[in-house]
């Protein structure tokens, strides 16, 4: 009798993305993203294929916009509690380094 017990997660595969003086882009997250939520099998019919790909699409497009609306929003934060704090160089800077997305006018 051949009793075997295995603990602990299993990895799986393991990738690694790098980036040079910066995060990643909206679009690298949101590609990620949509590639763990919706899959076709290699042996799908080739019009299968083709529906899949236009919804993974749409749903990338989908996910940029919330993504782009969720940076948004903590910046605005995050610019708020430094103007609050006394710290308005900081929090002009960054409006100034996100670009016009964040209005001193803009308050959560």
């Amino acid at each position: 009798m051949v009793m075997s017990y295995k603990a602990g997660p299993e990895l799986g595969m393991i990738e690694v993305h790098t980036t040079d003086n910066g995060g990643h882009s909206i679009e690298f997250w949101a590609d990620l993203c949509v590639k763990k939520i919706v899959a076709v099998s290699e042996d799908a019919p080739q019009d299968i294929k083709d529906q899949v790909k236009t919804y993974q699409d749409n749903i990338q497009k989908v996910i940029e916009v919330y993504m782009q609306n969720a940076i948004k929003s903590d910046r605005i934060t995050i610019n708020n509690k430094l103007e609050q704090a006394g710290f308005k160089e900081a929090a002009d800077l960054i409006r100034k380094n996100y670009g016009n997305n964040i209005n001193s006018n803009d308050k959560l």
